[in-house]
């Protein structure tokens, strides 16, 4: 056996590093960039995922904090940190001064008193409390309400819709679930009226418990000089803390082993790119790289409403034709219900192979019974399937069949678009929404049961914002676009895609679309190389990690899906059994693992979000 290691590897800035804090049995970790708590702990058992301070504008956008510790207390088994905090974004200047006590007893108090400088429209301003998915989907909670009384209830298995007024956990003041038998996490919250969502709905590992019900009007408008002040209180109760309030010695860190299986265990999903949002064409060198990823199809997305539609799919076609690919076809149905005829007649010459059909409508957030009928009308029976979903998060999915106006009734499949930075930006929580993956699988094959399921497309940053409620803030000179990320280029990129395969494969998806073809939303940059050279500093034609994780996986359907703690092992199969292991670290931290198959044993050593490939038979 040997390793082929990825060449003209480029590693992700590597985050700061977080802060290691105990309070009692409790351990946790502070962002000292975000004020952030992350990851409080009872032993193994996640008892928050984590507590922060949120300023969102009238479009949900987030106000990116700005913090310094002004004063800290570090011990054995408390602490407490002394904070101020500045949020700015657009016409939004709001500070804050915040305090963290940790106890011996495991108490934590979490507490911030802001004032606007500026007066400015928001949607949430206050404590977000995270609630992690492994220990929570499913458990018994305890919900302490605003008048006093209690509710027995248990945090969602399957998504949660959400649907305003509707929370199976809201007018909060507490909520208090089981951590592990006999020990109890109770959570208060004061300064306003509290709700949950479950997250996983925009692909976050957790539930959101947050402050200013959605029932109440939105955006409002925050006057110079207006105060906000909330507090977040955990305490364990009926917990058996005695003898649990040292750490013991920190002895060497297991390696852990990834097993070589014997025989596949999943199917890959039939992996496809979007045709670039740049516009240009493709060239010979492209091409060929491109070829090198044997891929399923190629997106294109046509607004049949658009005066550019033809010409656009025109593009399209020419692209599919030159990569030998059928078109997966996003299909936009005009809101006001004009169309250009035109885009079946370049269909029609292009002698355009089809792999479904993504039926949609402007301005609507899933697909209705009438979207569906019309775009079946547009192909003769049985042509092409024709698939029911969102082209926005799973949440709209989720929504539309949960008050009945999803149209899946006669779909073919169902599909939903996915990206990893709704509410949080940072590499962890991004690498988080991993876990979340296989629960929105999981959903939607209960939503749609025996359809096939399409997740299109998958992609870094979300294309567009579904929710907002005016005008985008405006672009400054220089920046780039707001579905553009600079990771994309990045080892980080790599790890993630690696990661979000396997875990829909995992969920046996027959069909997943990544990114775009060429561009800074794509898999390489374009061999005119980068618009925006000082944010985005790749090279002409450079092939991106990304690439490299595709290209693995080229070829191969059978596959088995490794469990190995912080990394992702994907190991793929011929007919002659295992060839080749794709081995992902999903962690900032210099990694050892041990490999055991193909007649050998042998340890890899993993930089932070390393993907390697390991070949059988060198």
């Amino acid at each position: 056996m040997s390793t082929e290691r990825f060449r003209d590897r480029i590693e992700a800035d590597t985050p700061p590093p977080l802060i290691p804090l105990r309070a009692g049995p409790l351990d946790m970790h502070f962002d000292p960039t975000s004020g952030f708590l992350r990851r409080i702990r009872l032993g193994d058992r996640e008892v928050l995922r984590g507590i922060y301070v949120a300023v969102r504008d009238h479009n949900w956008g987030t106000a990116p904090p700005d913090l310094r510790l002004t004063a800290r207390r570090i011990e054995a088994e408390s602490f407490r940190l002394e904070l101020e905090c500045r949020h700015r974004l657009a016409e939004i200047d709001f500070t804050w001064r915040g305090i963290v006590d940790g106890t011996a007893d495991g108490s934590l108090r979490y507490e911030f008193d802001g004032v606007a400088r500026t007066t400015f429209r928001r949607n949430r301003i206050g404590f977000c409390v995270l609630h992690p998915i492994r220990e929570c989907a499913g458990a018994l909670a305890l919900q302490l309400l605003t008048d006093g009384t209690q509710r027995t209830a248990r945090f969602p298995d399957l998504i949660e819709p959400q649907i305003v007024g509707q929370s199976s956990f809201r007018q909060l003041r507490g909520i208090r679930h089981e951590v592990e038998r006999g020990c109890w996490a109770q959570v208060e919250f004061e300064g306003d009226t509290f709700e949950m969502e479950d997250q996983r709905n925009w692909t976050d590992a957790s539930f959101k418990t947050y402050s200013t019900p959605l029932l109440e009007p939105f955006p409002v408008t925050v006057r110079a000089g207006e105060r906000v002040r909330q507090v977040v209180t955990l305490r364990l109760a009926d917990a058996p803390l005695a003898g649990r309030r040292r750490t013991p010695a920190a002895g060497p860190t297991a390696v852990p082993t990834v097993r070589i299986p014997a025989a596949p265990t999943v199917v890959l999903p039939r992996i496809g790119l979007g045709v670039a949002s740049h516009g240009e064409s493709l060239s010979e060198s492209e091409i060929g790289r491109l070829r090198e990823l044997r891929l399923s199809h190629l997106r294109a997305d046509v607004h049949a409403g658009a005066a550019d539609a033809s010409a656009s799919l025109a593009r399209a076609v020419q692209q599919a034709a030159q990569l030998d690919l059928p078109l997966e076809l996003a299909l936009y149905r005009s809101a006001g219900g004009s169309e250009s005829g035109d885009w079946r007649s370049v269909l029609a010459r292009g002698h355009c192979r089809l792999a479904h059909v993504l039926a949609l409508r402007d301005g609507e957030p899933a697909t209705t019974a009438e979207t569906l009928d019309w775009a079946r009308r547009q192909f003769a029976e049985g042509e092409v399937p024709v698939g029911a979903g969102s082209d926005c998060n799973f949440c709209e999915l989720n929504h539309g069949h949960a008050v009945g106006t999803l149209g899946l009734a006669r779909a073919d499949f169902v599909f939903w678009s996915m990206n990893p930075q709704v509410h949080a930006f940072d590499h962890r929580s991004i690498m988080e929404t991993l876990q979340a993956q296989p629960d929105i699988v999981r959903t939607a094959r209960a939503l749609g049961g025996d359809r096939p399921l399409v997740a299109s497309p998958v992609t870094l940053r979300q294309r567009f914002n579904p929710v907002a409620t005016g005008p985008e803030n405006r672009l400054p000179p220089g920046e780039l676009p707001a579905a553009v990320d600079a990771r994309q280029r990045s080892q980080f990129a790599a790890a993630w895609t690696l990661g979000s395969i396997a875990a829909l494969a995992a969920g046996n998806v027959e069909s997943a679309t990544y990114f775009e073809t060429t561009g800074w939303r794509g898999v390489m940059e374009r061999e005119g190389g980068s618009a925006l050279p000082a944010r985005f500093p790749s090279r002409p034609g450079e092939a991106f990690p990304l690439f490299r994780v595709l290209a693995g996986v080229a070829g191969f359907r059978r596959a088995a899906v490794v469990p190995v703690a912080d990394m992702v092992a994907l190991a793929l199969f011929s007919p002659a059994g295992c060839e080749r292991v794709l081995l992902a670290n999903l962690t900032e931290a210099f990694r050892q693992v041990r490999i055991e198959g193909w007649g050998r044993t042998r340890t890899q050593d993993l930089s932070p979000y390393a993907v390697e490939r390991l070949e059988a038979g060198d």
